[in-house]
């Protein structure tokens, strides 16, 4: 039951935002670290694609931690078999900004 992983262009960009960042406060080894594990957390998705929390009312959308301070917000498209990659959000911003994402 593997499910094809799909970035939008806004995942993408919010993708390169957090690494711009971690590149300014964290080491090379922190950042390659981080992107093994978008890398692992991406392979569990294709096989478990609900394991992430529901945030409230957005049907099929799903918030999955990465790291501490970030998480990717994901659609599941059932009938496609296809995981939409949403946007990747910075933990520590306020919560009505990640709200924007969930939609």
């Amino acid at each position: 039951m593997n499910y094809s992983i799909i970035w939008s262009p806004k995942s993408l960009a919010t993708f390169e935002d957090r690494l711009q960042y971690l590149k300014i406060h964290w080491t090379e080894k922190e950042i390659t670290n981080f992107k093994n594990r978008v890398k692992e957390y991406l392979e569990i998705l294709k096989e478990k694609p609900f394991i992430g929390k529901k945030p409230g009312k957005y049907k099929n959308t799903h918030i999955g931690l990465i790291i501490k301070q970030v998480s990717l917000i994901y659609r599941v498209k059932v009938i496609k078999k296809e995981i939409e990659l949403v946007a990747f959000i910075d933990n520590r911003q306020d919560p009505r900004k990640i709200r924007k994402y969930t939609a």
